[in-house]
């Protein structure tokens, strides 16, 4: 039933302690996002942040984990550690009555990679996704309506040389997750507050550069398969929130010796997991397997990006995302909870390398608000929030 319209020493032990402290902060905090690629940033890595997150086939730092195993076979020895400031103002409207929260909220994703020999890497990235806002009051119910999913994967990666400029990645994903719903009395779930979850899963890459302008590169990720937030077995369609398999291919191609652009396409199976991709009017029982879920339909996403190398120690760079709309308008009632139909996103960055191999990359993204109006069951409810993505990102090669 649903509301009514309602020296080598020094850099080995940096890197040791760059990637301790990512990993002890992200489970610290548990990586609070509001993102919008579905749950995902819109990009990982400093570099990549600033090129609309284009990354597959233009590997850059040692967070490229997240985004093509197989990049860590490129990027050489080095160690890499970003933040990333969200900002976003959320208003929601829900029969006449006005909502609203500003999430301000820091992000730590980081790696580091090491060179085993003339064939093969080893290294590891963390990162984090998931979605976090309050309102502060009542929405679906009688308590105050907040939905907090928060995730950090932590993904060690091996890379192969099979052929000549042609490489091979395998990354085991493990993550942690924690979810927090309240205020869905309305809708006969009365929350026993936050409870977290283990799941694992795994990612495959390919790159291969063709000539020295051209690069191509390949990459699926399985889902991450979550054990079951127990306390929401009453709400959630099989009491999980797997996050879902995705695929994508990537060319990046030098123009010039200074100027390198690249494109991404990336497919993800949101409507393959229940949770996700179940329709509210689905028809079974909360938590059942054919439940209410948030409706979600696959997303697919097309990235372009270009760098140039000013001087030797200057780049700047630019870049753009655009997805499909894959949160229909009669979606907008569970869309309260996750506000992320930013569809469209505009980036620029730029990298100052210092000396002896040290670098500061600064990144901007701005996701356009694109809202939603309810039809249907969800008719009178409407949800939209834009995103500002500041990051700020340290790196050392060796």
């Amino acid at each position: 039933m649903y509301p009514s319209r309602s020296n080598l020493c020094a850099p080995v032990t940096l890197y040791r302690g760059a990637l301790a402290a990512t990993v002890v902060t992200g489970f610290l905090f548990v990586t609070p996002v509001q993102a919008n690629n579905g749950v995902m940033l819109p990009a990982y890595g400093a570099k990549a942040m600033g090129m609309g997150g284009v990354s597959i086939a233009l590997p850059q730092d040692a967070a490229e984990s997240a985004n093509n195993p197989a990049g860590m076979a490129i990027v050489g020895n080095r160690q890499d550690l970003d933040l990333t400031i969200i900002h976003a103002p959320l208003n929601t409207h829900v029969g006449g009555n006005h909502y609203s929260d500003t999430a301000l909220i820091p992000i730590p994703t980081g790696g580091l990679n090491r060179v085993l020999n003339a064939d093969m890497t080893w290294g590891v990235s963390v990162f984090g996704q998931g979605v976090a806002l309050d309102y502060g009051k009542p929405v679906y119910g009688t308590r105050n309506t907040k939905s907090k999913l928060q995730q950090v994967v932590i993904a060690p990666t091996l890379t192969w040389r099979i052929a000549p400029d042609q490489y091979v990645g395998i990354s085991p994903r493990l993550a942690y997750q924690r979810g927090h719903i309240a205020g869905l009395e309305n809708f006969g779930f009365n929350s026993d507050g936050a409870d977290k979850a283990y799941g694992a899963g795994f990612a495959l890459g390919y790159l291969a550069k063709l000539n020295d302008r051209m690069s191509v590169g390949a990459t699926y990720a399985s889902p991450i398969w979550f054990q079951k937030l127990d306390r929401y077995r009453d709400l959630l369609p099989d009491g999980r929130l797997n996050l879902p398999q995705q695929a994508g291919i990537g060319l990046a191609y030098k123009v010039i010796p200074q100027l390198t652009v690249a494109v991404d396409a990336l497919w993800v199976n949101w409507a393959g997991e229940r949770s996700y991709g179940n329709r509210q009017t689905e028809g079974g029982a909360l938590g059942a397997n054919d439940g209410p879920g948030f409706g979600w339909l696959n997303q697919k996403i097309l990235r372009v990006g270009a760098s140039y190398d000013i001087d030797l120690h200057w780049t700047v760079r630019a870049g753009a995302s655009f997805s499909n709309h894959f949160i229909p308008d009669s979606q907008a009632t569970f869309a309260a909870l996750a506000p992320l139909s930013q569809y469209n996103q505009y980036s620029a960055g730029a990298t100052y390398r210092i000396s002896k191999g040290w670098e500061i990359t600064g990144s901007y993204l701005y996701a356009t608000n694109s809202e939603l109006h309810g039809t249907g069951a969800s008719s009178g409810v409407s949800v939209g929030t834009h995103a500002d993505y500041f990051n700020l990102g340290i790196g050392y090669q060796f």
